[in-house]
């Protein structure tokens, strides 16, 4: 499970990652979509952010998602994970928790 953190309230910084599978090898994103999906532990089925990533270097399986004002308000632990989808294949993989600190 990928674990990342970031200031409640922040925006304009990006969340970085690289898509591996089961066994540990780089995807090449060439061809995907990468959407980065978050939900509250308590409710998996409703999701609070559902947003595309930026694919940085396609063959290094690497992506980002820029944080936008209003996206992380509340000081929570998110759960959530990528999809990648292309013409004939959707997959969800790497584990994501999201911790949101409070911010002085």
């Amino acid at each position: 499970m990928e674990e990342l953190t970031t200031p409640k309230g922040d925006y304009g910084h990006d969340l970085n990652f690289t898509c591996k599978d089961a066994d540990d090898s780089v995807i090449n994103l060439d061809g995907y979509t990468v959407t980065l999906k978050l939900w509250r532990p308590a409710t998996p089925g409703t999701l609070v952010l559902e947003e595309e990533c930026t694919i940085d270097v396609a063959a290094s399986g690497t992506c980002h998602y820029t944080v936008q004002n209003g996206d992380f308000d509340d000081a929570v632990t998110y759960a959530g994970e990528l999809e990648l989808t292309a013409t004939s294949h959707k997959e969800s993989l790497i584990p994501i928790r999201l911790v949101v600190t409070e911010s002085g």
